[in-house]
């Protein structure tokens, strides 16, 4: 390897630090009202027009694709889903107190033997997480209820992938009909499109008893169809949307701060990785090294070269090595004898200034990262997302805001627990006995622990 050579840079030739800008405006754009794909399908004797979920049919696949390339929404989306799960799925039973105020009271499994061998036989702790990422990051979720051999009732739930499932055209009456589930949308020629009756979105259990023959359906007849599994529709709802619910954090995509908070990153590393950073310029006199050889009684001119690389390799160590960290460097200097206050030396060391200092950009990440966060409704110091001085927050306004986001959280942890409801009502289990996910409360210091649990709250 050669040492030292000369080397310059002109202006426009050096080589180009370059970023590249991905765009993600138009991602929940969602698709027109012809948008559809007509499939044969699994468990229906005909073809089903299923309606596109984004303009690609592919909208959810794309959604998990940008959630991982970007560690604030990874994060924002993972604690979302933790606090919705919560302290799990409980058991319990409502009563009146003296006040005339709704308490819940926890149920042992003894107390509840039917209730409590259902949760554990359809594994809704599993269930349970799987509905609420799918709710974070989609905003629609989708479960399955299966029905016993006479279709009276349900013995089985089970989580369908929100990213593989896909709604039906409205009929004439407006209603969705069909729930398609299928592993590549973009591939249904070869991959099983399986179809299921899908519940009413607005009255799911109205809609399963009509079809049970409990009630009367819609033309006032009480039948029971006698089909095995239906499929429920799980999402907060969004204004003006009749298929797949909209989530208002998507908006990060639109505004353009999900890319500019990706292009950050992207721009240190190709700025690391590109960039020619000189650390010092090493003057030395013209005339130096024939001294030397000189001095050294070095005549060969091969030696001669020898000699000059090895001094060059030898500054080198002394200027890069980390155990010369803190050494002071001496040489001899004289003033020209013409030029009277001039400085004649051997060698002349200058640091190079460079203009990568460390922390470019911060203000611009910081700034990026809080509107992902707020878009999200994440408060920044619940996840650490606010880098720089005095951003710190103490344990009270910590606690606060976690028990003011597991307040927002009350409309979502409702939805979640909308099978259990369901399955309550179809197989007639006690009417007093409920479901409810406890909030984890966190408390001070003084009380020797640093976390209890309360199961909802008393006066709802």
């Amino acid at each position: 390897m050669k040492i030292f050579e000369n080397y310059a840079i002109l202006e426009g030739k050096a080589p180009a630090l370059v970023t590249e800008f991905s765009s993600t405006t138009g991602i929940s754009t969602e698709a027109g009202k012809d948008s559809k794909e007509t499939v044969k399908t699994e468990g229906t004797s005909k073809e089903i027009e299923f309606y596109f979920w984004g303009q690609g049919n592919d909208l959810p696949q794309k959604l998990i694709t940008e959630a991982f390339k970007n560690n604030v929404v990874a994060s924002n989306l993972d604690f979302n889903a933790k606090i919705g799960y919560g302290d799990t799925v409980q058991v319990v039973r409502k009563h009146i107190n003296t006040k005339r105020e709704i308490e819940y009271t926890p149920l042992l499994e003894s107390e509840a033997p039917e209730i409590f061998e259902f949760l554990k036989d359809n594994n809704y702790e599993l269930l349970h997480q799987e509905v609420t990422h799918d709710i974070t990051l989609l905003h629609n979720a989708f479960v399955e209820l299966i029905m016993n051999k006479t279709c009276t009732r349900v013995i089985q739930v089970r989580h369908k992938e929100a990213a593989f499932s896909r709604l039906s055209m409205m009929n004439e009456d407006g209603r969705i009909e069909y729930h398609g589930y299928c592993a590549d949308w973009n591939n249904t020629s070869e991959e099983k499109v399986i179809a299921t009756p899908l519940l009413d979105f607005d009255n799911p259990l109205y809609d399963l008893k009509s079809k049970m023959g409990k009630k009367p359906n819609n033309k006032g007849k009480i039948e029971n169809k006698k089909l095995p599994r239906h499929i429920l529709h799980i999402a907060p709802p969004t204004p003006g949307k009749f298929y797949y619910q909209k989530a208002y954090w998507w908006s990060i995509f639109e505004s353009h701060w999900f890319d500019f908070s990706c292009a950050i990153p992207e721009f240190k590393m190709n700025l690391m990785k590109n960039q020619m950073v000189l650390k010092y310029h090493v003057m030395i006199r013209k005339g130096f090294f024939p001294e030397l050889c000189k001095t050294e009684g070095i005549t060969d001119p091969e030696k001669q070269s020898a000699r000059k690389k090895e001094f060059y390799q030898q500054l080198e160590d002394f200027l890069a090595g980390k155990e010369n960290a803190g050494k002071n460097i001496l040489t001899e200097f004289e003033y020209d004898k013409i030029n009277k206050g001039v400085e004649i030396q051997d060698i002349i060391i200058k640091p190079i200034e460079s203009f990568i200092k460390g922390g470019e950009y911060i203000e611009d990440s910081e700034e990026a990262s809080n509107a992902i966060c707020y878009a999200m409704g994440v408060h920044p110091s619940l996840q650490g997302a606010s880098p720089g001085k005095n951003k710190t927050i103490n344990g009270t306004e910590a606690r606060e805001l976690f028990i003011i986001k597991q307040a927002l959280m009350k409309p979502i942890r409702n939805l979640l627990l909308q099978p259990l409801h369901i399955v309550k009502e179809i197989n007639g289990w006690d009417k007093d006995i409920d479901f409810i996910i406890p909030n984890i409360m966190l408390t001070t210091l003084d009380k020797n622990t640093g976390a209890e649990k309360q199961i909802g709250n008393p006066k709802q």
